[in-house]
């Protein structure tokens, strides 16, 4: 009889006990990755942020000088517009990638413009944005490092059964201009 009930309740609890141990370590070790994601993500962002308001005075200076230049110059003001305005950090991501690529075209238009290359302003802007994406190019790799390990921990199973039970998703990884 001491079989029986060992066997049919015993048994099955410590089954349970193992499992709910399991699923308790697991969301608590996978809500920390996310937490730990959110902080750099916020860190990365308030770098960006600084770069981007540095954009207007850099606008500015340039207009004095570059008056052909006018479609990058409202390009510029509109990604930043819409960066300002993303609703998430995966929409920022995207947005930032597109400003950059379009601050670059405008620091190599500084080429055509003696002048401004010469520019005092110009030169501070310049070097204080090159400094900046310094510290962006660190921070973007510590997030993606961050990001790569709390996706692992997404998509392996058998964490990542407990992952969609409580609704954790991958996030996604902030890439290098090209």
């Amino acid at each position: 009889m001491n079989w029986i009930l060992i066997l049919g309740i015993g048994i099955p609890s410590i089954a349970f006990v193992f499992v709910a141990r399991f699923i308790y370590r697991t969301y608590n070790e996978l809500t920390w990755h996310r937490v730990k994601v959110d902080k750099i993500a916020g860190n990365l962002e308030a770098v960006l942020k600084k770069k981007y308001d540095m954009i207007p005075a850099l606008v500015e200076v340039v207009k004095g000088y570059a008056h052909h230049e006018s479609s990058i110059l409202t390009e510029i003001a509109k990604l930043r517009s819409q960066w300002g305005e993303a609703k998430n950090f995966d929409e920022k991501i995207k947005t930032a990638n597109m400003l950059d690529q379009v601050l670059s075209r405008l620091l190599v238009v500084q080429e055509n413009y003696p002048k401004l290359k010469a520019d005092k302003s110009f030169q501070n802007i310049q070097r204080s944005i090159i400094s900046m994406e310094h510290e962006i190019l660190n921070e973007r790799k510590y997030y993606n490092e961050v990001v790569r390990r709390y996706n692992v921990r997404v998509k392996l199973f058998p964490r990542n059964v407990i992952a969609k039970m409580f609704g954790f998703k991958e996030r996604e990884f902030f890439q290098d201009k090209k």
